[in-house]
Order: C-alpha cells, then structure tokens, then sequence
C-alpha cells in the first residue's frame, strides 16, 4: 500500500543529497555501456534541469466546441546543467575529458565525437516503506547543443561551466526504498513482458537477474537492504511493478501500451542502467578555474581591451530533431557550428577601437589561457560593435559590451598543459 503525501513532507529540493554522473554512450546515441565507469561533473554542481518535453495536440471534431482529446506527439527532452569547472574540456591528445569538451571537438566528419548518458539520484525522505526514495533522472542520448563558461573577475566564485543538451529521451524513475532486507516480486500487466530485469543494490554490492513471467509474478532469491538500479533488458509492453511480496510497492515502470495512443506498443520504460562490474564517479579533488589571474589577448600578445570588466565564450552547434515513426524520441542531426567571445570592456577610446574594427573587418585570434591550457579562437570579427553612450550623472567609466565572431577550419582550438 502507498504511503499518502502530505503538506509537511520533505518537499524536493537542491539541498537534499544528490548524486550527478555521466559516460559516453559506447554505440552511439541511445546505447547504454556494460560496466560504466561514471564521471562527475565536477566535485561543485550549481544547477540542474531536465525535462521529457511531452507534447500534446488538441484533436477536434465538428459538431463540438470542446476538444475530443489531446494526443501526444514527438517528444523535445531538454536538459541544461551547471558546475564550476575543474578540469579543462580536453586531454594533451585533444580527447574530451570534461563533458564540455563534447560540444566543442569535432571529428573528421564535422560529427560531434559522442553522446552521453547522464543520470541525476535525488535522495528524499519518507517513501512507501518508510525508508525514504531515490528519484533519478535518466537522459539518454543526450548531445551538447550549447558549451558557455561565464567569465567574472568581480565575483568569488569559480568559473561557471553551463551545458545545454539535446537528449533524444528524459525520463524519471522513483524507487521506494525498503524498510528491511526483502526479496522482491515482479510482475507485469501484460503476457508480453518475459525480458531479463536486472536489480542491483548501492553500488552492485547485491545484483540478481532475473527473468520476467509475464502477468505471473516471479520472486528474486536475493534479499535487497535497497535499491539503486533497476534494468530491463528490453522495453516493456505492459506495465511492470516490483513490491516487497507483500503489498508495499517500491517501483513501477511505465509499458509501451500506456505510452502509445493506440492498441500498439511505443517507448516503455527500461528503468536505471546497471553498474555491473563498474564503478560510480569519486571525488575529482583539483583545483577549480577562476577567471582571475587568467590571461585574455586579443590579438595574441596583447590586451583584449584596456579593461576587461566580464565576459563570456559561447559554443552552439546547430542540432535539427525530426519525428520518427518507431518512437517518440527525437533524433538529432548536428549542423554548423557557432563561436562567439562576448566582453564588458573600458578604456580611452574602445568604443571607437570596436566600431572601427568592426567597419574595417579587422580580423585577430583571441586567446583565453586557463591553468589547464589554452583555448583559441581564430580569426574573431567585431561581429557586434559596442554602442557609445553618455550620461549626464553616475557615470563614471561608459564601458562598452562587444561580440567577437570566429571563423576557421576549425575556428576554436583547444591546447591542454
């Protein structure tokens, strides 16, 4: 029996303990590796969004001016993430090492070198059994559409990294965890569902596999102390729920037929990805990047600017979803590439430096050093001149705010010490 939620629950929050991991697809998008060796982000997440992006259309009819129903269609998973960044986007191969280095590097083919697997574990009080629940993000497929560390020499802080995503799937899993060492029944509400359901307890220290029966409930010989991962090895038909064995359930996952709109099977739920013989994500433990002390030249050799109050580089690469008619999930097909250095800059005469240079189309690489190496961005236009602007009172320094295209083959480069 659920336990009935109440006003005075602890309600989801940032402050609850977490866990935020992510491992490159192996096969491509949507394939889910054996044995993951999990990465962390950094030892610092500041934020963390994700949603599956239903959509729904309203379906009408003459004779009526209500809608007959609303439909769904292809989803759009969105996914943004926030850190302080620790280790610089690639290796002294030019490798990917950090998430970010995914949206940056490109391949022989102009491809971006790979898709991630992310999964976010919030862990909240309370729950079916008591014993509280681990609510997990699953996002799959997920392609880094936008790489932008913001760059501020009056704040405290550590650079902030934020990535925006295009998943091809978000979904969200809640596992109610038991009180005490159970066994645990599953079964489905359709004959379909005879696939492998793989359980593993914190850190794969219990594991069993164990083929579904179907709408006949069958029972792990393994006593589970909790839960952390549960793993279809197809997706269900029906729906598919794990309890105790007697009457507590502790999770559910959605079939096929509960997300179609008709009498054939779309997207059931697979559930958390396996550990295996793998290993979850320890502490990073280096130094954070601060923009402080950091050395900016544009062009090399020289001050970007007089003063150089703030600023911000922007990676986007042009990802285009399409509908598929086997799923609900989108793909995502990447195209051009856009990188762009935004500053907040002052001095004697830099409005009129930005509107010449921009008229003139005077062309210099930017150069951004960090600790863990040099990031290049070549051949930068003043695509967006700063406007000159007076005050009659409080101002002190008219500073101006600029934008610098680069353009290259390619026209960012990543040099790691």
């Amino acid at each position: 029996m659920s336990q009935t939620a109440n006003a005075h629950d602890t309600p989801e929050s940032g402050t609850l303990p977490g866990r935020y991991e992510w491992v490159v697809e192996p096969n491509g998008p949507m394939s889910v590796p054996t044995d993951p060796e999990w990465n962390r982000f950094s030892d610092v997440i500041r934020s963390f969004t994700a949603e599956p992006g239903v959509s729904y259309a309203r379906q009408d009819a003459v004779g009526t001016a209500d809608a007959v129903d609303h439909n769904r269609g292809m989803e759009e998973p969105s996914c943004d993430l926030g850190y302080d960044l620790q280790r610089f986007p690639v290796d002294t191969n030019g490798d990917p090492i950090d998430p970010s280095g995914y949206g940056i590097v490109r391949d022989e083919y102009n491809q971006l070198v790979g898709s991630l697997l992310m999964v976010e574990r919030t862990e909240i009080p309370g729950g079916n059994d008591g014993a509280g629940i681990r609510m997990f993000s699953v996002v799959r497929g997920a392609e880094v559409e936008s790489v932008e560390p913001t760059l501020d020499p009056s704040g405290e802080q550590p650079i902030l990294m934020e990535l925006g995503f295009q998943p091809r799937r978000v979904r969200s899993y809640a596992i109610h965890q038991p009180s005490a060492g159970t066994t645990l029944e599953i079964v489905s509400d359709s004959d379909s569902d005879t696939m492998d359901v793989t359980i593993e307890s914190e850190d794969a220290g219990t594991t069993e596999t164990i083929a579904a029966n179907g709408t006949t409930a069958v029972t792990t010989t393994e006593s589970f102390n909790d839960i952390d991962s549960v793993w279809l090895s197809d997706e269900p038909e029906g729906d598919i729920t794990i309890t105790d064995g007697g009457g507590t359930t502790l999770m559910e996952l959605a079939g096929g037929l509960t997300y179609s709109d008709d009498d054939q099977p779309v997207d059931g739920d697979r559930g958390v990805p396996s550990l295996g013989a793998g290993s979850h994500a320890t502490e990073i433990g280096t130094s954070y990047e601060h923009f402080v002390g950091d050395r900016v030249e544009r062009p090399v050799g020289s001050p970007i600017r007089p003063r150089l109050n703030s600023g911000s580089w922007t990676v986007e690469n042009d990802l285009s979803t399409d509908a598929l008619h086997t799923t609900r999930a989108p793909t995502a097909d990447v195209s051009d590439r856009t990188v762009t250095v935004d500053a907040d800059v002052a001095g004697p005469t830099v409005s009129h430096d930005s509107m010449m240079e921009s008229l003139q189309k005077s062309q210099n690489d930017i150069e951004h050093e960090l600790s863990g190496g040099i990031v290049r961005f070549k051949n930068t236009v003043v695509e967006s001149p700063g406007s000159r602007e007076r005050e009659a009172s409080g101002q002190a320094t008219a500073a101006i705010s600029e934008t610098f295209a680069a353009s290259g083959d390619p026209a960012i480069v990543l040099v790691a010490n």
